[in-house]
This record gives structure tokens, sequence and C-alpha cells, in this order.
């Protein structure tokens, strides 16, 4: 394994942390007989939250006490990457045969989180996903870890997301609040399912405080006081907000 340790902002308020507990049980309970290991994160349109949604989420799992991984699978933008800094050995270059796999893993200032940044550049990513090294890796991080998020590209850019979509145990869809419209996002439910892949449910991204407040406040758990909301680190905090799982 690297030698590279990636320190990842751990949220501390309250309300943050249940968002993320409760989409990790709906994840939980989505699960057909905890059979599901390995899972692609992907999105309509770039910049749905989908990455901060990821290492969140992996964040959680690992806190629950299980054995995380989270691979980046989008090894077409290498540079000003939240988790890479510099040149990192990751997923293209074992997939290229240049390195064996604990060679592109690093730890994390978090306990059971281990992530795999991108790697360096290459100019055919369809190329190594479809390859037998490929499918090697998900067998064998499957067998590894409890749990392994792959961050993939949106699918409305490249076709990378849906390679990696059909290949793992179920795919989770990213949309953001506001933006993502359900023309979208039908075009992506046929394209994925025409590549045969499980969509274990569609997490609604990046749902405002106003918004999220109004979608817990019967349970009245966490906002008897305002003083969740008054609290800077979460002033400008989006929320993930379920999995829903029936048929869109």
């Amino acid at each position: 394994m690297q030698m590279k340790l990636f320190n990842l902002y751990d949220h501390e308020n309250q309300v943050v942390q249940e968002a993320y507990a409760m989409l990790t049980a709906n994840i939980y309970v989505g699960n057909n007989k905890n059979m599901f290991k390995t899972f692609a994160l992907t999105s309509c349109n770039p910049n749905e939250g989908k990455t901060s949604l990821a290492i969140s989420l992996s964040i959680t799992m690992a806190h629950l006490g299980w054995q995380v991984l989270l691979i980046d699978a989008d090894m077409r933008k290498t540079a000003a990457k939240r988790l890479n800094e510099g040149s990192q050995l990751g997923l293209a270059d074992y997939l290229e045969g240049k390195i064996e796999l604990d060679q592109a893993l690093s730890e994390t200032n978090i306990p059971r989180f281990t992530y795999c940044a991108c790697g360096n550049d290459h100019h055919n990513p369809v190329g190594l996903l479809c390859s037998v090294r490929f499918e090697e890796l998900v067998s064998k991080v499957r067998n590894d870890y409890d749990i392994v998020l792959f961050d993939t590209p949106a699918l409305a850019s490249v076709g990378d997301g849906g390679i990696v979509a059909s290949k793992v145990d179920a795919t989770l869809l990213t949309v953001k609040m506001g933006l993502t419209t359900l023309t979208s996002l039908k075009r992506v439910k046929e394209q994925l399912e025409g590549l045969n892949a499980n969509i274990l449910g569609v997490v609604l991204n990046k749902v405002k405080k106003r918004d999220y407040k109004r979608y817990f406040g019967s349970y009245n758990y966490f906002f008897a006081s305002k003083r969740f909301f008054n609290n800077k680190k979460v002033k400008n905090t989006n929320f993930p907000v379920d999995v829903h799982t029936s048929q869109m």
C-alpha cells in the first residue's frame, strides 16, 4: 500500500451524520440478503455532487465497522480532484499492468476506509474498463472488502459509468435537486437497463437545509432547536435524502 495518507473531513454535526446514516440504512435495507458488495455511483450530469456523496458515504460506512474501499473510476479527469494531489498512482496504472493492486491503494485518516485514486492520464479509459484485468479487480476487491464504491463519470458525458455499472453488483444514481430533469433521468435509466445494470435506487442530493427540515420535520428529532442550522458548520451544507428503490 502506498505511503500516501489522505486526510478527509469528517462531519461532526449530528444532522449531517444522520442524513448519511439514513442513506446507509436505506442501502442496507435495499440490499438483497446483503449480496451486494460492489456499487457504482454515477449521475446524469456533471456537478451533481456525486464525488462528495461517495466520500461521505464511505466515511459513514467505515464508522459503522465495514471495511470500505472507494475507487475513483473517472480516469478522464486526473487533475484538480478532491483527493488527488499531483501524480498519484491508481486505477489506470493498475489496469495498464504497471503496478500491483496494493501499490494503487492508499490509507486515509478514517479507520477501515481505503482509497484508490484514478491514476495517471490514459488515452483509452473505456478500453481499460472493458479489460479482463478490470473484471479481475472487481472480483478481488469484492472478496477483500465489505463495501466497494466506484465513483464514475456522469453518464451524459461518457460511457465509462455504464461499463462499470454493468460489472458491479448494484448502481446508485445521484440526482441533484432542482437541476436533474425527469427526461435525463429516464434516459439514463434506459441506458443502464440496456447494459443490464442493477439500479439499486436514486439518491436525491444537494437538498437545501430548508427542504431537508421540511422533509423530516414531522419526526422532530433534530429540529426542536434552531442551533443545528445556526451552526456555521451546516450553514451551507447540502444533504442527501433517501434512496428510492421503487421503479421510476
